[in-house]
Formats: structure tokens, C-alpha cells, sequence
């Protein structure tokens, strides 16, 4: 286990409008306040396309698993759940792990990681906290063979 303990330095309460992409817009209010380490608490709405992907064998991985194809919901989207990481990389530039809960017209629902397209319908509403003391950062792990999040103590 890896672990760090902080506070929560400021809360962020953001809306994102009709057309944006959801990456994009939490990652241009991360540079806007420079926000490097914390959390998206909280986020609903509803998305006119939804693009994310779910975990997948890949025996040729180290760790034998990793993200698999794309996954792509087009027309009224609930966005019922979004959550996730804020990082910064070895660059230090904002790294965003986020997954999110999805319901269709029909009520069907589906999960998984985020990734760009995930266009806005009419509004998502997303909470934001900031830490203090913990280095939220991404690293690549050799036994798994991808990046994951690793807190380190400030």
C-alpha cells in the first residue's frame, strides 16, 4: 500500500456548458487555480456523447490487463457519477484519472474510465478539492505496465 496524509486546502465548484468536453474543461480550471493534487468529489449532468473505455486482457502486459477500446455513447446521456484523481505528471503538468457512471434514454447504464469526447448536453456540475501535504502524482509502474497514482507525502 502507498498512502500520504493532507488536508484539504480549497474547494472548487465548477459548471461545465453546453459543447465543452468534460477533460478539457476540469483541465483548464486545474491550470486556471493551479490545482496539482486532489480529487473530483463529485459531478452530474447529462453529456450528448460519452466516451470511455473498461479494463481488458492484454497478456502481453506485465500486469496482463490494461484499458481496452474505446467505448461510445452518442445522443441524451445522464452522467450520473463522476469521480476521480488530480495529478500533476513528471512535467508537472495536470494529470486527470476520472471514471464516471452513464445511463442512457432507456435507463441502461454503463461505467468506466474516461477519456476526450465527452461532450456536455446541457450541464455538468462538478465539486473539486484541492490537498495540501500530499503529492498526488502518476507514475509508471514496471509490474503492471502502466501508469498509476501514487501518493507521497509532502
Amino acid at each position: 500500500m502507498k498512502s500520504a496524509k493532507g488536508i484539504v486546502k480549497n474547494v472548487y465548484a465548477v459548471r461545465l456548458e453546453a459543447g465543452e468536453d468534460i477533460i478539457e474543461g476540469i483541465t483548464m480550471l486545474c491550470e486556471q487555480y493551479n490545482i496539482k493534487h486532489g480529487v473530483i468529489v463529485s459531478g452530474i449532468g447529462s453529456l450528448s456523447k460519452a466516451s470511455f473505455c473498461d479494463p481488458a486482457p492484454f497478456p502481453e502486459k506485465p500486469g496482463g490487463y490494461g484499458y481496452g477500446d474505446t467505448i461510445v455513447l452518442e445522443g441524451g446521456i445522464e452522467l450520473i457519477s463522476l469521480s476521480g484523481v488530480i495529478c500533476d505528471d513528471d512535467d508537472k503538468n495536470v494529470s486527470l484519472h476520472i471514471h464516471g457512471a452513464f445511463a442512457d434514454g432507456e435507463g441502461k447504464s454503463y461505467a468506466g474510465h474516461l477519456v476526450k469526447e465527452n461532450h456536455v448536453l446541457i450541464t455538468v456540475e462538478v465539486i473539486i478539492e484541492e490537498f495540501e501535504n500530499i503529492y498526488m502524482a502518476r507514475k509508471f509502474d514496471e509490474e503492471r505496465g502502466m501508469m498509476l497514482f501514487t501518493p507521497i507525502q509532502n
